[in-house]
């Protein structure tokens, strides 16, 4: 491999000095918690069986999880707030002499802003995350910039409103109103993580202008103007109306209900291919966001038609969905492992949709699927410097691709910026006598309201055990629910202060462990993990290997890569892939091998033929891979 100073450490604290951006050393920022966070004005309609704790009340342990969640923290840093609203200012005839940034964010790119709406609800969610005082400061003066580039009407954004006059016409223009609601939704994350009142005020304008703008247009019209990507308009409105309780955002969420992507859905029908498919996510999470406000019985249909669609028949062995950016035919996976395949906002969105209909129905199940996305499409997208992929191609032979610190900013660098700030949002989930043990990451929560305070230690999947301390007894009777993974086929053991519990699970996948809980308890959980065999579902001799919950992928060596081609674009070069790799047997085709200084978990193929060797996908880096296998042992 040719190596281009591959070794990059340090690389964003001289860019972020060279700019003038203010850096903390990670790790070191004050700890201030948060105030109480701003209450709704309409309770949801729909109850919860589950539902998440406030961010502030669970906090990462040290980990790949925390490292991940800390070089984000470094690049939000690195980013100059003049750099950021400059396009903002512009747009509004204010003068600037900021260097613009690149890539997505630069002037001549019709998205240009949409990634400072993604800054704003990364900032937010950080500060929620960590109370990181430093941060919500940078980002409040952000707010502030902003509001001076609001127009009396409310008009915000990068570009102008003549884009809206090319949208209604049918002309070409590139997804204003996704761009429109990046910001939408960063300026309600600052008002409802970060407290910032001013945010809420710029919110409300906003919605106010989309309202009077999208009201003038007849209904068929509308219809027409919907087939342009809106991103989640339809959320932000509902969320809108359930922090004002305000109708005329309810109405404004039903307006930008998109009919020809939602009438077959209703009617169960999978017409997903051909669609775009990060366009259409937002708006079904808008929907499942909309039944829990208002218990509109078709928007809980479509939400759970949708998911069952992808993860069933539209989802690689990773848990990620799209090829091209779109949905192909269902079943067609092993036709579809493309160099664009894989949309790292997908993953992003699906997630968010998860947690919705885990609330509504907390079964295992969700979590299983949540838990395949986390570590196999969020874990590994990330460099070791914070920048982050695009898509994560499915062709073998072709490898891993990355923004750099100020010429990217792609949609995926958004979702990114945002994931890597509230990875602790969905490892607890609490009903009115139990807390949900959902994912098995280095973590404390202090259930407040309870009395409870629990420190989750675990190496997992390098090993194991996952351990449970009680370090505050609750008040009350409170039951752990603990998640027993769909790929622990051997059993889990769970032992209460060295006493063995029963561990099975029950019919919504969850062990319950009931005790008089008291400070110093300890639960101990086994989770043995073994090798699986995941085939397409449309031909199962093509095969990716999986051990617990991650997947593994075949090192093919780093032939003719250079840096350039890992930082020069999202997409891979085409001509860079390798026929697939091959095994001949049938069953488990291959057996853990001794671990190396570069890989803890570390495999080697069975059988006849060359031997291969594999790793986690999410552990790849600067190395061709391939994800699937042709099992020549097998007929199809």
């Amino acid at each position: 491999m040719k190596r281009e100073s591959l070794s990059r450490r340090g690389f964003l604290g001289n860019v972020a000095a060279a700019s003038g951006a203010m850096l903390l050393p990670v790790g070191l920022a004050a700890e201030v918690l948060p105030e109480r966070l701003p209450s709704l004005a309409v309770a949801d309609k729909v109850a919860p069986a589950a539902w998440p704790f406030p961010l502030q009340q669970v906090r990462l342990l040290p980990s790949h999880w925390k490292d991940m969640m800390e070089l984000n923290r470094s690049f939000l840093y690195s980013l100059p707030n003049d750099r950021l609203v400059h396009n903002f200012r512009v747009a509004a005839g204010i003068a600037s002499d900021a260097t613009p940034l690149g890539g997505w964010e630069s002037p001549d790119c019709e998205l240009r802003g949409h990634y400072v709406g993604h800054y704003l609800s990364a900032c937010a969610l950080l500060y929620a995350t960590t109370g990181d005082d430093s941060l919500r400061q940078k980002a409040n003066a952000l707010v502030t910039m902003l509001v001076a580039c609001q127009a009396k009407d409310g008009y915000l954004s990068a570009y102008p409103v003549s884009f809206y006059d090319r949208l209604k016409s049918h002309k070409q223009v590139w997804a204003p109103f996704y761009t429109y609601h990046k910001i939408l939704a960063g300026m309600m994350d600052m008002y409802q993580h970060a407290g910032n009142a001013q945010a809420l005020d710029v919110a409300r304008r906003m919605a106010d202008w989309a309202d009077a703008w999208s009201a003038a247009i007849a209904p068929d019209e509308w219809q027409k103007v919907l087939l342009v990507e809106q991103g989640g308009m339809n959320e932000a409105a509902f969320n809108l109306y359930a922090i004002t309780g305000e109708t005329r955002y309810r109405e404004l969420a039903y307006r930008f209900e998109h009919k020809k992507f939602f009438d077959p859905l209703a009617a169960g029908e999978d017409k997903l291919a051909g669609n775009h498919a990060n366009t259409n996510i937002p708006k079904v999470i808008g929907a499942a966001r909309g039944y829990e406000l208002t218990g509109d019985e078709r928007y809980k249909t479509i939400s759970e038609n949708f998911y069952r669609q992808v993860v069933d028949h539209h989802s690689y062995c990773t848990g990620g969905t799209s090829d091209g950016e779109g949905w192909q035919a269902p079943d067609a996976i092993s036709k579809n492992l493309g160099g664009s395949a894989e949309e790292c906002c997908c993953s992003y969105n699906m997630l968010k949709l998860t947690r919705h209909l885990f609330a509504r129905d907390p079964k295992a199940a969700y979590f299983d699927d949540y838990e395949r996305t986390l570590f196999n499409m969020r874990r590994g997208t990330q460099d070791r410097n914070g920048m982050l992929m695009y898509y994560v191609s499915l062709r073998p032979g072709l490898y891993k691709t990355f923004g750099t610190p100020f010429d990217a900013f792609w949609c995926c660098t958004g979702t990114g910026s945002e994931e890597y700030a509230k990875l602790t949002d969905s490892i607890y989930f609490r009903s009115e006598s139990a807390l949900y043990v959902n994912l098995f990451v280095p973590s404390e929560l202090d259930w407040k309201e309870r009395g409870l305070r629990v420190r989750q230690t675990t190496k997992l999947p390098n090993e194991e055990r996952v351990e449970l301390k009680i370090e505050s007894a609750p008040v009350a009777a409170t039951a752990l629910k603990i998640r027993v993974p769909y790929w622990a086929t051997r059993g889990i053991a769970i032992r209460v202060n060295g006493m063995v519990h029963d561990a099975k699970a029950d019919a919504s996948g969850y062990a319950t462990v009931e005790h008089a809980w008291q400070a110093g308890d300890v639960v101990e959980i086994d989770l043995p993990m073994s090798l699986h065999i995941a085939p397409a579902n449309d031909d199962k001799r093509i095969q990716a290997a999986m051990y617990g919950p991650l997947v593994l992928a075949v090192l093919m060596g780093t032939d003719g890569l250079t840096t350039s081609m890992i930082y020069h674009g999202f997409i891979p070069e085409q001509s860079g892939g390798m026929p697939m790799p091959e095994v001949a047997v049938d069953g488990i085709w291959l057996d853990r091998v001794e671990a190396t200084a570069a890989h803890a978990l570390r495999f080697h193929t069975k059988g006849p033929g060359i031997v291969h060797t594999l790793v986690p996908l999410n552990e790849i880096m600067d190395e061709r891979y391939s994800v699937y296998l042709h099992n020549t042992a097998v007929s199809a």
